[in-house]
């Protein structure tokens, strides 16, 4: 499959795709596309379409849609990754790259009582997931919400159908295949990701107590960053 185009759906009317920016300057300048070009474009909000060029203008492309695809390469589950803010800048930059690449639809940064706040880079984590959307194939862009403090999550948590906390002190040697096989399939997952310090055992109680299902990732200790990814091919790698 070739290289994919992110156009947003309000420049998506009917069959007509206009591609300005820089994704026209890289078809125009790079690429050296020209009309009756064949090329793939995606919404980010869950279609992706076969187009092909039929004018080029200086600054601008224009597409005549053949074929539109819903959900083309997507997992049927929606996984939100909600992970403690970590110290390190570019390890979130990995984090996003890498979980939008497996699928993941929704990132969460969290603040917990061993985590240090940062001044958040919300602008160049929606190009990393942009960048990463198009690469892996994907029409879904994820969202990336506001911080929130692991109250707040926990509080507001009801609403998916499974919701999970890898935790290395946990007595229970349950691995996440093992918690999605015994129980109906989920068509929502949270994950909660500790910080580098771990949770405090009052973090896990309160998560607990909102039904979140303590699991294993296994024997060795992980970043935070590698948990995350780790944790989200486990979910997705099992639907």
């Amino acid at each position: 499959m070739s290289e994919f185009f992110y156009v947003p759906s309000e420049h998506i009317i009917d069959a007509n795709i206009v591609i300005g920016g820089d994704e026209a300057k890289h078809l125009i300048r790079v690429l050296r596309k020209q009309p009756g070009d064949r090329l793939w474009v995606v919404d980010g909000a869950g279609k992706a379409y076969e187009a092909v060029i039929r004018l080029i203008a200086s600054d601008m492309v224009e597409c005549e849609v053949l074929y539109e695809h819903f959900h083309l390469r997507e997992p049927d589950i929606d996984v939100t990754l909600a992970v403690a803010q970590l110290k390190n800048p570019s390890r979130m930059d990995w984090l996003i790259e890498k979980g939008t690449e497996l699928g993941v639809r929704t990132f969460i940064p969290v603040q917990t009582e061993r985590t240090i706040a940062r001044s958040l880079k919300e602008e160049r984590w929606s190009n990393i997931a942009v960048a990463a959307m198009k690469q892996s194939g994907r029409c879904i862009l994820p969202r990336i919400l506001p911080p929130m403090t692991i109250r707040e999550l926990i509080a507001n948590s009801s609403g998916y159908d499974m919701k999970l906390i890898p935790y290395e002190r946990t007595d229970h040697v349950l691995f996440i295949a093992e918690a999605m096989k015994h129980r109906k399939p989920p068509r929502s997952v949270l994950i909660l990701i500790g910080p580098e310090g771990g949770f405090t055992d009052e973090e896990v109680s309160l998560a607990e107590q909102a039904a979140f299902i303590q699991v294993s990732l296994g024997r060795r200790r992980f970043r935070t960053e590698t948990a995350a990814v780790m944790a989200a091919a486990w979910v997705i790698g099992n639907e």
